[in-house]
């Protein structure tokens, strides 16, 4: 396959002969998607008569855009090395995901923040970017020029904003934080890694 194409959706041209090492070997189809709320990109297993098939997002950032292929090559690698018998985000796939992570941070130059976060990433890859707060922070920063803040940079005790509504962090969870909105005092959980305005 001629990984040419993706040229404009990755941050350099030199992770081209690592993409093209792991997929030299591997049947499939690749498809840029419009965007899509709910997924960034996904991997769908060959059905009769066709072949497995990784579609991403057009809208993603590069930094983006380039760990969720890596994330879905790594499904594709699992499949067609164990079929069925693997789940979805098993040990199979958590231990080539993984290795697949460390070999990216060797073989390419990145920038010190995603170096350290795609390393951090691959000793307990997430089945989400999303749940690890740490890479979700490094992409949002190489791919975007605005400042931002994450729900796990706020303190505990401390009020921000969320969706136009005031909360107050309560306490940290796995991945989310239960937090309490200022006006009805009623209590949710929201996700670590969403985007929120310091009050």
């Amino acid at each position: 396959m001629d990984l040419k194409p993706l040229l404009p959706y990755l941050p350099q041209a030199e992770v081209l002969p690592l993409l093209d090492h792991w997929l030299k070997d591997e049947a499939f189809d690749l498809a840029i998607h419009r965007p899509r709320a709910t997924k960034l990109g996904d991997f769908r297993p060959p059905k009769k008569g066709a072949r497995a098939k990784i579609t991403l997002n057009s809208n993603l950032g590069k930094y983006q855009f380039l760990t969720t292929l890596v994330h879905e090559i790594a499904h594709l690698r699992v499949w067609n090395a164990y079929g069925r018998k693997a789940a979805p985000h098993g040990i199979e796939w958590k231990t080539t995901f993984g290795a697949m992570l460390i070999e990216l941070e060797q073989e390419c130059t990145w920038p010190e923040e995603y170096r350290l976060a795609i390393l951090h990433h691959a000793t307990h890859p997430k089945s989400a970017v999303g749940g690890d707060p740490r890479l979700q922070k490094a992409i949002l920063s190489l791919d975007s020029d605005s400042v931002f803040t994450l729900l796990a940079d706020i303190n505990i005790g401390a009020a921000f904003f969320f969706k136009g509504r005031k909360f107050k962090k309560l306490e940290k969870r796995r991945t989310r934080a239960l937090v309490e909105e200022i006006a009805s005092q009623k209590q949710f959980t929201i996700p670590l890694v969403a985007q929120v305005e310091p009050a």
